[in-house]
Parts: C-alpha cells; structure tokens; sequence
C-alpha cells in the first residue's frame, strides 16, 4: 500500500484491504464509545456510539502489523478495564505496559477534574525500543482546543517520542484513526513513512492541509 498518505474510509474496511505484515508500528488515537459531544463547542465525532469500533479494529491492527513491533493505544480510565478485558480475551496482542499522559493543564469538569489519559502499550512478538529515557509518565504539551480543531488532537511532541522510541528512519507507521494527522505530521517530521486513515471527511481535510 502506498505511504504518506491519508485515505478517507472505514478503518476497518481499509486494513481489510492491506497485506498481513506491512506496517512497523501503529498509534492511534480510537474513540472511546462515550457517545457524548466534547468540549463547550459540543464536538462530535463518528463511529463514538459504542467501544466496540475500537476493539473490533484491533483484530486487523494485529494482522497487518509485522511481528516484534508495537502499537500505541490511547483510551481513558472508564474504557481501560473493559479495553484490557477484550485484548487478553479477543487478540493475540501482549499487553507490555500502561503510560500515563500527565498534562499541564486541566481539562472541564467539576470536582475531579481531568489531567491525565492513558496509553496501553501493546506488543506483536517481542519489539526492541530506543531510547534508554522514556518513562511510564510522560509530561508533554496540552492541546488548547477551539471550535476548529479536533476534540481530540494529540500532542506533536508526544506522538514523536513514540515514533523514536520505537521505529527507525524510513518505517511504515499508521494510525487507522487518525483525525486531524497529528501521527502523521510527527512521522513526517521525523524521516518515518506513514499511512493515516479517517472516516470524518472534515477532519481529513484538516490533516492533509496540517502536512503541506
């Protein structure tokens, strides 16, 4: 399959079409299945009605990911147990380890307010990684979020400490749920290949116009 490039359709439907063994890493950011419109501005975005998209996706990151490589999973502490559950149950992915993504500054909220998310590290085989200083709690930039931008845009300095930690120059990295290309811009910027692919054509857009 062709590289840099953001291909608008069903994740799902599109890996269905990719050859078994043909990316060296994945980090995606999936809905969650909260079913809720984000922010003051009310974002929504597709395929969040249930978490079953995410997990049903994960049968065919395994398959088109080569073996010894990881995959970077985004989720949040309602969705981790279930999340987990399904992995061990369902997939033949290993779970490796859990990060925490501490931000700066806090999200909305009343009485607990947010500021962290999490990221399940899981593993095909037994991966190699990079650098000797990546902790289990990574203090990386907030996004400040307006009406344009995606609900859930991640940010670029995070993303490219997964990139190095673990793949190399030239790697085919995808992300099957990519909205506004923050995957896609870090690999762009660090010599990686990369394969993006989203369903909401406004956010397709928006990604390809972060790349030019």
């Amino acid at each position: 399959m062709e590289a840099n490039k953001i291909i608008h359709g069903d994740c799902i439907e599109v890996m269905r079409e990719m050859p078994n063994n043909c990316v060296d890493l994945i980090i995606t950011d999936p809905p969650y299945g909260d079913n809720v419109a984000y922010g003051l501005n009310k974002k929504v975005i597709k395929n969040n009605e249930n978490p079953l998209i995410n997990c049903s996706a994960l049968v065919e990151c395994y398959r088109v990911l080569k073996k010894n490589s990881s995959l970077y999973l985004f989720t949040n502490w309602k969705h981790y147990p279930f999340l987990t559950e399904f992995i061990v149950r369902y997939t033949k992915f290993n779970i490796r380890h859990l990060v925490v993504w501490k931000k700066h500054n806090f999200g909305l909220g009343w009485a607990f307010r947010h500021q962290y998310e999490l990221i399940l590290i899981l593993e095909k085989g037994k991966p190699k990684y990079n650098l000797k200083d990546f902790s289990d709690v990574q203090t990386c930039s907030h996004i400040n979020h307006n009406k344009e931008n995606h609900p859930h845009e991640k940010p670029i300095d995070l993303i490219t400490k997964m990139i190095l930690h673990s793949s190399k120059e030239n790697s085919v990295v995808l992300d099957p749920f990519c909205g506004s290309g923050s995957v896609c811009l870090a690999c762009q910027q660090t010599g990686r290949r990369w394969i993006g692919i989203e369903l909401d054509e406004r956010y397709v857009e928006m990604a390809k116009g972060r790349i030019i």
